[in-house]
């Protein structure tokens, strides 16, 4: 336990309140697609969590799904749209996802004018 004199209370606690702020705040994410680690847990590539979540088995689903990770890197298909459309697809607990993904993946791109 730590000790304050009165009279250092309000600078102690304004120094505790920043490096309390400072801690929190979220770092910009890797620009490249390649497995990191945070807090001692792997974070997987978007790529191998697609493939994975998807279960993908057919070499065309492995290359829309490269396609879709080269659209994401280039910044030309936004990250969110597909982490969502994924996540859409998977909780829908079907035994196969992929096709109920493409579909509406496709769908969404479309609307924003990105063509595989």
């Amino acid at each position: 336990m730590v000790v304050v004199d009165r009279r250092c209370r309000g600078p102690f606690l304004a120094a505790s309140l920043a490096a309390a702020c400072l801690a929190a705040v979220p770092r910009p994410a890797a620009a490249d697609d390649s497995p990191r680690t945070t807090g001692g847990a792997e974070v997987i590539s978007l790529e191998d969590q697609l493939k994975t979540g998807l279960r993908t088995r057919r070499p065309e689903e492995g290359e829309f799904v490269e396609e879709v990770v080269r659209l994401v890197n280039a910044g030309r298909l936004p990250r969110k749209v597909v982490e969502s459309t994924y996540l859409w697809a998977v909780n829908r607990r079907q035994t196969y996802p992929f096709p109920a993904f493409e579909r509406a993946l496709r769908l969404r791109a479309e609307k924003l004018g990105v063509d595989f």
